[in-house]
Parts: structure tokens; sequence; C-alpha cells
């Protein structure tokens, strides 16, 4: 992951897309801190009261913690290390929090969530193994060969210890030397909840945080509103960015899922990042992005990534059965037509663009 770095032009980018979208009428305005930069290989932005007392090396210490517990980039963080390791290893509070939510969002949307499809996610390149044109077609072992080191349920927490120092650390122990994990699929929303946690012990009332499109609120934005965050519309042409949807967003995490950005393309087909467990392929579906709102980012970007898996059917019959979790789907249509769906809390608190 990408070290933590101070971006002036970002931050003024995104200055003027907050005031965009939370509108310009009234010029008399909340006074508020801005942070932005680079971290874990994409951006971030925190806005915040002004009378908070936050340095820069206090949000970059955030970041450092989790990367050097999660991060697939660091050959020297905990779960490149547990990947290594043939049996396991001992990891600190961080991973425990994640893995055991992993393991609950995996048993309720009966395993599309699954963070130990590493190998699966490598095999297609989606890893720090890049794609390129040939590299299936050089794999000898075929994709379903790998399903028997993927299954979650031969990963589990063991002991505990304490160091010197009296931290805590949990073993994690796995069944074969091939078991991996891979918690992209939460542990920016993740963050996004650490850092929330820090502004939290600051006493800070208002805030926004942001990291990878995974986004928090609490209290009101600078027109003492509630926060208005932007849905993408889902094209893969990065540099025509549009708003599809306008959400109201007040003590609660929105985090998006999409395939429309995240695709190797080959002999004319995209494969898609979201792999089906079931069978170690792409997922083929028609659902483009999948947008949850709950109460932590963690959970809503674990969601996110399920319902990606599930497609906008299975998806729907999930969210019917479980009303506790609000979502926006956006599924392709005919032409270039899209098909929305929403949860019926969601009815008032949504603007779709026409």
């Amino acid at each position: 992951m990408q070290k933590y770095v101070r971006n002036p032009i970002l931050l003024f980018l995104f200055t003027a897309t907050a005031f965009t979208i939370a509108g310009c009428g009234d010029r008399s305005f909340v006074p508020m801190s801005e942070f932005s930069g680079y971290a874990q290989g994409t951006t971030f932005h925190i806005l915040c009261d002004s009378t908070a007392q936050i340095t820069d090396e206090e949000i970059e210490s955030v970041f450092k913690d989790i990367d050097h517990s999660m991060s697939l980039w660091d050959s020297l963080s905990l779960i490149s290390q547990f990947n290594r390791s043939k049996t396991g290893l001992f990891v600190d509070a961080h991973f425990v929090e994640v893995f055991n939510l992993s393991k609950r969002i995996h048993q309720e949307t009966e395993g599309a969530f699954n963070p130990a499809l590493y190998p699966i996610i490598k095999y297609w390149g989606f890893g720090q193994d890049r794609f390129h044109e040939d590299s299936l077609a050089k794999k000898s072992t075929p994709v379903d060969s790998l399903l028997k080191y993927c299954r979650f349920e031969d990963i589990q927490l063991g002991e505990e210890k304490r160091d010197s120092a009296g931290k805590e650390f949990r073993f994690i122990r796995k069944k074969y030397p091939q078991n991996a994990l891979d918690f992209n699929g939460i542990a920016q929303g993740y963050t996004v909840d650490v850092l929330c946690a820090f502004l939290d012990k600051k006493d800070i009332a208002n805030y926004m945080v942001e990291v990878g499109g995974e986004v928090r609120a609490k209290g009101l934005n600078r027109q003492k509103k509630a926060w208005q965050i932007g849905i993408d519309k889902p094209t893969d042409v990065e540099e025509t960015r549009q708003i599809h949807a306008i959400v109201s967003l007040e003590n609660r995490a929105l985090a998006t899922s999409g395939n429309y950005r995240k695709y190797y393309e080959k002999d004319g087909k995209k494969l898609s990042h979201s792999i089906d467990p079931t069978n170690g392929k792409p997922a083929e579906n028609m659902l483009l992005s999948a947008s949850v709102f709950a109460p932590s980012a963690a959970e809503a970007d674990g969601y996110a990534t399920a319902f990606m898996v599930m497609g906008a059917t299975k998806a729907t019959e999930f969210l019917k059965r479980n009303p506790q979790i609000m979502v926006y789907l956006i599924s392709s249509g005919f032409n270039t037509d899209y098909q929305t769906w929403m949860s019926p809390q969601l009815e008032k608190l949504i603007q779709e663009s026409k």
C-alpha cells in the first residue's frame, strides 16, 4: 500500500466537490478542518470540526497500524506472514476484529463473502501477480483444484497471549499451508471505522471520513445539514465520472462495490474481480454496483462485496430476509440503460439523477 502523503491539489478538488454536492446557495458555513492524501493504494478525505486538535502524524499512524496488520502489499505485514506460514501465527487486535466480522458476514451470506479466496484471486491475476494476456494459458493447475484451500472454515482463531507491554495477540491457525487470506473486501471500510473511532475520542461532533470510496459520516456538514454523498454512475471510463444518485448520510456508513472498473478483458470477455466461491470463477451476473448503508463502514464494505458475488436477484432475496440492511443496487439493462433497486427505507434519502 502506498505511503501517506499530503496532496494539496486533491484537497482543493475535494473541497470544491463537497461544496457542489452540499449546495453553495448559502455562503455562511461552519469552518471545518480538511485532510486529504494517499494511503492503502487509494485516496482518502477527512472533513471535521475545525476545533479538532489533529495532526497529520496521528492520521498517518492509523494507516500504518492497519497496513502492518492487513496489507497484502507489505511483505512484512501480519497477513503476508500468515499467508506464507505453514500453520499460522499470532496476530493483533485489528486482524482479530476484521477476522471475526468476516466470519459473521461469511455465515450470513452463505459464503458469498469469503476472504479465504486469495489463492484463487491470485490465480485470476487480481492479487499482486498482475494479469497479462497469456497468464491463464500458462497455468497447469485448473482453478477448481484450488477450492479445497479456500474454505474459510479451515482458518480458526486459537490461543491468546500478551507481549511485555500488555498488548493482546491471538493465534490464527490454518489447516493447509496453502490457506491464505485477503481482507481487501472489508479492510478499507474497517480503516474508515478506526479513523472515526479516533475522531470520536477527540470528542468531534461532526465529521465525514472517506477511504477509497468507503464513507462514514457523523453529525452535520458545513451547511449544518446532513452530509450529501454521491454514488457514481457505473461506467468503466474513469475520466468521465458522473453522479448517478445523491444520498443523505447521517450517523451511518456507506460502501459501494462494483465490477465496472475492476476487471480484465480476455478474448473479448470481461473477467470480474468478484469471485464466485462455488466454482472459483469470476462472478457472472448483471449487477454493476452495490451501495450498502450500515452502522459501520466495515459491515457495509463486507456486504457490498458479497452482493456483487450474489447478483441482483439473490441479493434482493437476501435483503428481503434482512430488512435491517439498506442497499441501493444498479444493474445493467437494455442497451445503455440501468436498472435500480433500493431498500424502501432509502426512498426518502436518495435523489436519483435524471
